[in-house]
């Protein structure tokens, strides 16, 4: 085994994480689902796009139109789908992208575990059973195990040990080819964590540096060599860098996040609680959540062991225990916190560094195996323990709320941790039997913890299998503009991307935040980096070119994490493109993707008035003045066990017993026809908490973010009921008493028709292209809703064209009266630099390897 230890350890960290899924239910290949990170609500949809890009369609490796109403690609490459691991994706059909998912995953904690252990054989040349342990604890730290669905962040973890070792080399004055390359890989990869490993790196390269050098001249060469070749490595990387920051620039870093409500105090009592044994699950406020640094508690103490440890030369230890502070500096104030998490503070998930805390705490434990320890030292190690023991059980898990059962657990293997160390440096066992306790505490963190979380739906394959069905079925002509649907699974609002149509919904943390707050404004669930399209009316299907609407009788629930949201019924009168015993798919009549209108820029929309800012939107770009919306139909409000009040449009009501009470609005009006009852926000999040809501005995699901529209169907009685469920906690509370309008159809389909009759004639229409003629009147632009973005170029009758602004968030185009050939062309920004840089990257990577060899010929 010696020679090829590190293959054994990544074997059996694969085993072991193998197992340890199955059993915590995370194991998609025996029927089980991941459930951290977003995994199965986003990266699915990404992977599904990054299947269809390279496989399929090259057109939308810069711009696609499933990413939301379209959106730049470069940010969701850049932090997604460039890792090498990403290519077992190819091999799978997409409703088995679980699967393949689950694979790539599996993989990354067999390298960071070969790697891990290779890089103890290299540089403190430990025994097999240590090299081996300490890789496993490694590799499936609590870490990696609570983050694993983020599994673009796991290349860092992966790679790190190997950078290491090429970062000892260099600061022992030897160049390092493979430093360069993997390097650069672990920054295409995914530019977060390639961000934090390069900031660990200088410290490192700083902390050996001062060990290893002895002279000035030496130091001022192997900071050369160190320098150089890190560059060098960002140079070759600028081909993903330079367009991701590009996209970033646009979109996320002039978006204002609030900063972290941590308190850092708090943190550092409750941090024995993250470096024992624990089986504390994430699904805490963002304050409450701890920074993850178990890596195995015998690792820990062995950590502890190192700086206590006399024959190890104090200069080592002092310079050891900078690199931690430093390392762990991200827990001691709001500002070193954002620092290492690149300005920007985690959404979900704090604390995204702690994955260096885990490998330093790790590193340290086998430096302290590749040298003995006093009894006396030991003793002060064994001491220090006891007092994180002591803490944890008298402060941290009180201030945690941790329940006796955790607690006993964390001691029991803490005891058995100290006792199985003092023993093996008495050298009365072999190394196999502590060893072997690490990896099997290893092994329980991860199974306990799985096994502790909410799974969400298994059934993504058969879902997926199911819509795909439906949608391919549909003609051709219903799929040629955008397509949208009142459900979903596991709250993916980029399942665009997985049936590839062109959409109107997505989640990405690089998305322009003005479309979700345009959303918003009309009454769409839109909020920073993401946006739904559920509670749209027809004027909004209208304006974003929905041609086709998809609605199901499956309720929600019908399966683990499916939501139906039915808040379509104004579409029950329209034209049928498809039908099933589960689905339908409405024609919906609208605007084209862009026509001859006005662009309305610095409209005044007032927050909570969706149909109002509708109206407005769809006058102001065609210049109509239709009313779409009839004068409010206020309701009769009856009421079962509560005490009622109304003043002007608030209901104020107390509940009479504590027994269920409910509240009942009805509205009379026209049969047959359409209209919408708008919800304000406050009564969509009491909802969440403790309403149900059902229209005419239809129960809904609503998301609640802004003031929201519910499409109605008027029944042949003319009767409409909205009737709010309350439990019996619900004392006594306000309600706003919401009314009901009435759609003015005909009013619509003039303004659209306005909009047709002056359409782009489209003759092509891509990812990255659009062409078509237009006729362009006096006063009037080209109007479209495909939301203005960088690496669009605009031609006119084959000369370019300035691209302007409609409703200050969309693409339009300034033109002269007459008929006009338009042509939009996108290319991805700043590719063009970044190849430029890669292609200087990699010449000076030859002329590093020519010069280093005529050097080392003389």
């Amino acid at each position: 085994m010696k020679k090829r230890t590190w293959i054994f350890a990544g074997f059996l960290a694969g085993l072991i994480f193998f197992i340890a899924s199955w059993i915590g239910g995370t194991n998609f290949l025996m029927g089980g689902t991941i459930h951290s990170g977003d995994l199965i609500n986003q990266y699915i949809s990404f992977f599904a796009s990054y299947q269809h890009t390279i496989l399929h369609d090259l057109s939308s490796i810069s711009f696609s139109f499933s990413n939301g109403l379209g959106g730049n690609t470069a940010g969701n490459w850049g932090y997604y789908l460039l890792s090498p691991f990403n290519f077992i994706a190819l091999l799978f059909p997409t409703k088995f992208l679980p699967q393949a998912l689950y694979l790539i995953i599996l993989l990354k904690v067999m390298v960071a575990s070969a790697s891990f252990c290779w890089m103890t054989k290299k540089l403190h040349h430990l025994a097999d059973p240590w090299a081996i342990s300490l890789a496993i604890a490694y590799s499936l730290s609590s870490y990696v195990i609570t983050y694993i669905g983020n599994l673009m962040w796991l290349d860092a973890i992966a790679f790190l040990p190997l950078l290491i070792v090429f970062v000892v080399q260099l600061s022992k004055g030897r160049f390092s080819f493979p430093y360069i390359w993997l390097l650069a890989i672990t920054i295409v990869a995914n530019y977060y964590t390639a961000y934090m490993v390069c900031l660990f790196l200088v410290a490192f390269f700083v902390y050996q540096a001062y060990l290893n050098t002895s002279t000035l001249k030496e130091l001022i060469k192997n900071s050369s060599l160190f320098i150089l070749t890190s560059l060098t490595a960002g140079a070759i990387s600028a081909v993903s860098i330079v367009p991701t920051a590009f996209n970033l620039l646009e979109n996320k870093l002039n978006y204002s996040l609030p900063n972290p409500n941590i308190n850092f105090f708090h943190i550092w009592q409750e941090l024995p609680a993250s470096v024992l044994f624990s089986t504390r699950s994430l699904q805490l406020p963002l304050r409450l959540q701890l920074p993850l640094c178990f890596v195995g508690t015998i690792t820990f103490f062995l950590a502890i062991c190192f700086f206590f440890n006399g024959r190890i030369a104090l200069k080592t230890r002092l310079a050891s225990l900078f690199l931690c502070i430093f390392t762990a500096s991200g827990l001691l104030s709001e500002k070193l916190y954002l620092l290492w998490h690149g300005g920007q503070p985690p959404v979900a998930f704090a604390y995204r560094f702690s994955f260096l805390i885990t490998f330093i705490i790790a590193f340290f434990a086998s430096y302290q195996l590749a040298n003995n320890i006093s009894r006396n030292n030991l003793k002060i190690s064994i001491s220090i323990f006891a007092i994180f023991l002591v803490i944890y059980y008298f402060r941290s898990s009180k201030l945690l709320l941790l329940n006796s059962t955790d607690c006993i657990l964390v001691l029991v293997f803490a005891i058995i941790s100290g006792l199985l160390i003092f023993i093996y440096y008495q050298n009365r066992i072999s190394a196999w039997i502590p060893a072997i306790f690490l990896i099997f505490e290893i092994f329980s963190s991860a199974t306990i913890f799985w096994n502790n979380v909410k799974q969400p739906s298994a059934k993504i394959t058969d879902y997926i299998t199911q819509t795909q069905s439906f949608i391919n079925q549909l003609p051709k002509s219903a799929k040629t503009d955008r397509l949208a649907k009142s459900f979903l699974l596991n709250d993916n609002c980029g399942e665009s991307y997985i049936f590839n149509y062109r959409g109107a919904e997505v989640f990405s943390s690089n998305n322009d935040p003005k479309i979700s707050e345009f959303y918003a404004l009309l009454g769409l669930p839109g909020d920073g980096y993401f946006y739904f399209y559920f509670s749209s009316t027809q004027l909004t299907d209208a304006l974003f070119d929905i041609k086709t609407f998809i609605t199901t009788n499956r309720l929600t629930g019908y399966t683990e994490g499916f939501k139906n949201y039915g808040l379509r019924n104004d579409l029950a009168n329209n034209k049928i493109w498809l039908k099933n015993k589960q689905n339908v798919a409405y024609k919906c009549n609208t605007f084209p993707i862009a026509f001859a209108g006005y662009k309305a820029n610095n409209l005044q929309l007032t927050a909570n008035h969706p149909l109002e800012n509708q109206t407005k939107v769809l006058n102001s770009l065609t210049k109509s003045k239709q009313t779409y919306f009839s004068q409010p139909i206020s309701a009769q409000v009856t009421s079962d066990n509560l005490i009622t009040k109304i003043s002007k449009d608030q209901l104020n009501y107390q509940v009479k017993k504590s027994t269920p009470s409910s509240v009942t609005f009805t509205y009379t009006a026209k049969p047959n026809s359409v209209g919408y009852i708008v919800l304000d926000n406050n009564q969509l999040y009491n909802y969440s908490k403790n309403f149900q809501i059902t229209l005419n005995n239809q129960l809904l699901n609503i998301k609640s973010v802004t003031y929201q529209p519910l499409g109605i169907s008027v029944p042949k009685n003319g009767k409409v009921t909205l009737k709010f469920q309350m439990g019996e906690s619900n004392e006594k509370g306000n309600l706003f008493i919401p009314q009901l309008y009435l759609l003015n159809k005909q009013a619509l389909n003039k303004t659209i028709s306005y909009a047709q009759n002056n359409r782009l004639k489209l003759s092509k229409w891509t990812n990255n292209q659009i062409e078509g003629t237009v006729n362009i009147k006096h006063g009037q632009s080209l109007i479209t809703t495909i939301p203005y973005t960088s690496g669009w170029k605009a031609f006119s009758d084959e000369k370019p064209v300035k691209i302007v602004k409609a409703l200050d968030r969309f693409i339009a185009l300034d033109l002269p009266k007459g008929k006009h050939k338009v042509t939009l062309k996108h290319t991805m920004p700043g590719l063009k630099l970044g190849i430029t840089i890669s292609i200087l990257g990699l010449i000076s990577v030859v002329t590093e390897y020519l010069v280093l060899k005529k050097y080392r010929e003389k």
